[in-house]
C-alpha cells in the first residue's frame, strides 16, 4: 500500500511539474522573457511618467552644453565691453591677465576704434591653442608681431582669436566672424604642424570639409560631445543617460570607432586597424606629464593616425589646399600669411625630454620618423602657400637656431613659452616685408 501510494504521488508530481514547466526549458525561457517584458514596461512607464512630471513642474532642468552653430565652440564670447580674463600657465602655476575687446578678440584696442581707425594696418591672427596662449598679450607672438610691424614704420593692430583644438578651417571662420566690420588688411593663419593636418580630417563638433563633386563643401558640425544648438531637449531622463555615457567616455569611443571604420574601409582596412590605432593612443598617454594626454594631443596622435591610415595624409593636404584657395577667393585684396608653428618634436629642442623618447618606445613609430614626416608636411605647406597666393612665415629655422637658456615649450602640455613667441612674432613680421627664403630641409 505504501509503495503504491508513493508511486501514485511520484506520478502526480511529474504531471504537475510538466504542467507548470510548460513543456521544458523552452517554456521556462518564454515565461522569463514575458516577465522581463512586463518589468521593462513598468520601468519605462515609470520613467516616462517621472520625466513628464518633472517637465510640467519645471523641476531639475537639464544644463545643456550647446555648441556654436557656425564654429563649433568658442574660446570666449562677445561681452559688449573691454575686459580682462585670467588664465594659468600650468607649468609654473602663474596667473596672467589677458585683455579682450567687446568682440572677444585679444587686443588692447576697442572694437569701435578698430572699426573706425583707418590709419592702422589691421592684422587678424588665428589658430588653435598654440595661438590662445596663456601669457600677457604683448608676450604672445601676435603681440610681438604688432610691435615689430609698428617699429618698422607700419602702425599696426594685431588682434587674435584662437581656441584649443581648433582646426585651421574652424579658426579661419571664427576670427573672420569676430572681426566682422574691422576692414582687416591681413590675415595670419597659424597652422600647428603637430596636429592640424589631422584636425583637417576630423568629423565632430566643428565645421569641416566634406567631399562634394571635384571639391569640398563646408559641412556643419556633427554634435556628439556638445549639444546640438538647433534642438532644445527637455527630457531629464535622456539628459541623465547622455551624461552618464559622456562621463564614462563610452559615447565618444563608439562615435570615434564609427568614423575611424569609415576611414579604414576607404583604405582597404578593417576594424583591426581601428582598434590597433586606438590602443596606440592609450599607450601614448603618460602620467609623467602634467597633462597626461599632452604628447598624444600635441604630436603623437597625428603621427599614429598617418601610420595606421597612410592615405589620409594626401587627403589632408588636399583639404589644406582647398582652405587656402577658399580664403584667397573670399579675400582677394587681403595680405595672407601662412605661419606654420612646428611642434616640440620638429623643433628638436635639446636635450630632448626623456619622457617623449620613453613614450615613443611603446609605439610603432620612432622619434626620427616623426621629425621626418612633420618636416615633409612643413615643406608641403611652403609649396601650397606659394601656389595659392599666400606669404610664408618660416618659424622653424629661427626656432632651431635659438641658443638661449630658457625653454621654448613648457613641459606640462608642450605649448609655446614667451621666448618662442618672440621668435615667431619676428618671423611673421619679416614675412610682411619680403618673401621668406628657403631654409635647410627640416627633416634633417
Amino acid at each position: 500500500m505504501g509503495i503504491h501510494c508513493a508511486l501514485r504521488l511520484r506520478g502526480a508530481d511529474g504531471r504537475l511539474f510538466r504542467r507548470f514547466s510548460g513543456g521544458g526549458v523552452a517554456g521556462r525561457l518564454k515565461r522569463v522573457a514575458g516577465s522581463a517584458v512586463v518589468y521593462v514596461g513598468i520601468v519605462l512607464g515609470t520613467l516616462v511618467l517621472l520625466d513628464l512630471t518633472l517637465i510640467v513642474f519645471g523641476l531639475f532642468p537639464p544644463t545643456h552644453d550647446y555648441g556654436d552653430p557656425e564654429v563649433g565652440w568658442v574660446a570666449a564670447r562677445p561681452s559688449g565691453e573691454m575686459r580682462e580674463d585670467r588664465c594659468m600657465e600650468f607649468s609654473t602655476r602663474e596667473i596672467f591677465r589677458i585683455s579682450r575687446n567687446e568682440d572677444a578678440l585679444r587686443t588692447s584696442r576697442s572694437a569701435e576704434r578698430l572699426r573706425q581707425d583707418d590709419d592702422l594696418f589691421k592684422v587678424a591672427v588665428t589658430g588653435d591653442s598654440q595661438t590662445e596662449l596663456c601669457a600677457p598679450n604683448p608676450l604672445t607672438h601676435f603681440g610681438v608681431l604688432e610691435r615689430e610691424l609698428t617699429a618698422s614704420g607700419m602702425p599696426s593692430a594685431a588682434y587674435a582669436y584662437g581656441a584649443g583644438k581648433y582646426a585651421p578651417l574652424q579658426a579661419y571662420l571664427a576670427v573672420m566672424r569676430a572681426s566682422r566690420g574691422y576692414a582687416t588688411d591681413a590675415l595670419v593663419l597659424n597652422f600647428y604642424t603637430g596636429n592640424d593636418f589631422l584636425d583637417m580630417l576630423r568629423v565632430d563638433d566643428r565645421p569641416h570639409f566634406a567631399p562634394a563633386g571635384d571639391g569640398y563643401t563646408i559641412a556643419a558640425p556633427v554634435w556628439f560631445q556638445l549639444d546640438d544648438p538647433t534642438v532644445r531637449r527637455r527630457s531629464r531622463v535622456l539628459y541623465a543617460l547622455r551624461t552618464v555615457l559622456k562621463r564614462t567616455g563610452l559615447h565618444t569611443v563608439l562615435v570615434r570607432v564609427r568614423y575611424h571604420r569609415a576611414t579604414a574601409a576607404a583604405q582597404g582596412k578593417g576594424l583591426r586597424s581601428v582598434l590597433a590605432y586606438m590602443n596606440d593612443l592609450r599607450k601614448s598617454a603618460s602620467p609623467e606629464v602634467g597633462y597626461a594626454a599632452a604628447l598624444t594631443a600635441q604630436m603623437l596622435n597625428q603621427q599614429l593616425f598617418f601610420h595606421r591610415f597612410p592615405d589620409s595624409k594626401a587627403e589632408s593636404l588636399r583639404r589644406v589646399r582647398a582652405l587656402f584657395e577658399l580664403v584667397r577667393r573670399e579675400h582677394p585684396e587681403m595680405v595672407l600669411v601662412l605661419s606654420p608653428l612646428p611642434s616640440y618634436q620638429l623643433v628638436r629642442e635639446q636635450p630632448v625630454d626623456d619622457i617623449l623618447l620613453r613614450t615613443i618606445e611603446r609605439l610603432p613609430i620612432t622619434y626620427e620618423s616623426g621629425v621626418r614626416e612633420e618636416g615633409e608636411l612643413y615643406e608641403a605647406l611652403r609649396v601650397l602657400a606659394a601656389q595659392t597666393g599666400w606669404r610664408f612665415a618660416d618659424n622653424l629655422a629661427p626656432l632651431r637656431a635659438y641658443a638661449g637658456t630658457e625653454r621654448l615649450f613648457n613641459d606640462f602640455d608642450y605649448h609655446y613659452l614667451p621666448p618662442a613667441s618672440d621668435i615667431i612674432g619676428r618671423a611673421q613680421a619679416a614675412a610682411f616685408a619680403t618673401p621668406s627664403d628657403t631654409p635647410p630641409d627640416p627633416s634633417r
